[in-house]
């Protein structure tokens, strides 16, 4: 590694960077966190030269890639288009709160650069208290967030206990009340509480009642809650998936399972996981119920049955083509090389190939029919019902890529 001798009277030449991870935040922090930094080389008579300034507003630390800011500070330093020797932050925390928050400060060392903090007086980071310091600001940038993350569980199962509301946005059909109380001659906001919301609970009523009583999946609900001319624009489209999230919420019935799942980001994508039943929080009774427990087991012994014969039907797929079951390769599919590449005339979206039950033609041969359909079709999100013959368009482009490449004089 590439050794800076670090004297703080020399005139370095430094960038300032600053951030803040959420807009509800104080909008004035990164100039706060730029005005402590100001203060205290003024306070140790340090002459530095400022050279530019970086700041990233309402992003969290845990994200590396997606900062703009912090991107185009790593590429102007490696570039040469900026010339500094040291960067300085309020503390290590806004720089990166990311597992490789000590990489990224080794990445700028190798560029001679240096990573100060303000709240560390500048220590020195190539002494070797120094050395320890960084090390111990690196652990507590990850551990800080892991800690906060504890207590905010913390105070939102014990909310949930009291049937408070732990917060986001209530679920379709539900709105927050808010329950105050007097607090040293002031009123404010204690908690808040679901309840049913008059305008929009009759749609998952007639939600559940359709579903309970026709026995109709996500696609066709949608279709006709698109349809349906009582139902504002403004909550449109309705999507399947989506369909299928409200039809399984138990809240419905009056009873909240929360904690389904934790989030956590791995290389700037957040992952969803799983947690394990025996994690769950179940509130029984948590706000009224829109509907019947009754009517939402039947449901749910619905849609229980339609996903075994969906899940029996793929794995007897898979079997009669020799496939591992369960197994699905990212990637250009081989088997319909388009796949993911035509896309609908009207919305855009992309046109996704499906595939009849077997059939035998007269001539005793067997076959199946596959074509391309705009895939918001069956949920009444796009108009455009028309079939494209999947070995057909396969040909036409397989043509027109053979007559590109491989050239043939008249």
């Amino acid at each position: 590694m590439i050794r800076i001798d670090f004297d703080f009277k020399k005139p370095w030449r430094i960038v300032i960077y600053a951030r803040m991870s959420s807009d509800r935040q104080n909008p004035r922090s990164p100039d706060q966190q730029i005005a402590t930094i100001k203060e205290t080389m003024k306070r140790q008579g340090l002459h530095w030269t400022i050279v530019t300034v970086y700041r990233d507003d309402g992003i969290s630390g845990r994200y590396t890639k997606k900062r703009p800011d912090f991107q185009k500070m790593l590429r102007d330093l490696k570039s040469g288009r900026v010339k500094a020797d040291l960067v300085l932050v309020d503390t290590f925390e806004r720089l990166s709160r990311a597992e490789e928050g000590a990489e990224i400060r080794r990445k700028l060392q190798r560029l001679n650069v240096l990573v100060l903090t303000a709240d560390s007086g500048f220590t020195d980071p190539t002494t070797t208290p120094g050395k320890a310091l960084a090390m111990v600001e690196a652990i507590r940038s990850t551990e800080e967030g892991r800690v906060k993350a504890h207590n905010v569980l913390r105070g939102k199962k014990d909310a949930l206990r009291q049937k408070h509301w732990p917060g986001g946005t209530p679920p379709l059909g539900y709105r927050l009340r808010n329950v105050m109380i007097i607090k040293n001659g002031v009123e404010e906001i204690n908690h808040r509480v679901l309840e049913p919301d008059p305008e929009t609970r009759w749609l998952i009523e007639e939600l559940f009642r359709v579903a309970d009583e026709k026995g109709w999946g996500g696609s066709r609900l949608a279709q006709l809650f698109n349809d349906d001319p009582r139902i504002a624009e403004t909550l449109k489209p309705f999507h399947p998936a989506t369909v299928g999230m409200w039809l399984d919420q138990e809240i419905y019935f009056g009873e909240l399972v929360w904690g389904k799942c934790c989030t956590g980001i791995v290389d700037d994508v957040r992952i969803l996981k799983p947690m394990p039943k025996s994690e769950w929080e179940r509130i029984p009774e948590f706000c009224e119920p829109l509907v019947l427990r009754e009517v939402w087991d039947r449901v749910q012994a619905l849609r229980n049955a339609r996903r075994r014969c969906k899940d029996a039907a793929q794995t007897a797929k898979a079997e009669s083509e020799n496939k591992i079951v369960g197994l699905s390769a990212p990637g250009i599919a081989l088997k319909y090389p388009l796949t993911g590449l035509v896309r609908c005339r009207h919305c855009g979206r992309s046109m996704t190939p499906s595939s009849s039950p077997v059939y035998t033609t007269v001539s005793g041969e067997e076959r199946r029919y596959v074509a391309y359909l705009c895939s918001g079709f069956a949920g009444g999100l796009c108009p455009n019902g028309t079939r494209i013959s999947e070995p057909w368009l396969r040909e036409v482009v397989m043509d027109l890529v053979r007559q590109r490449l491989f050239f043939e004089e008249p």
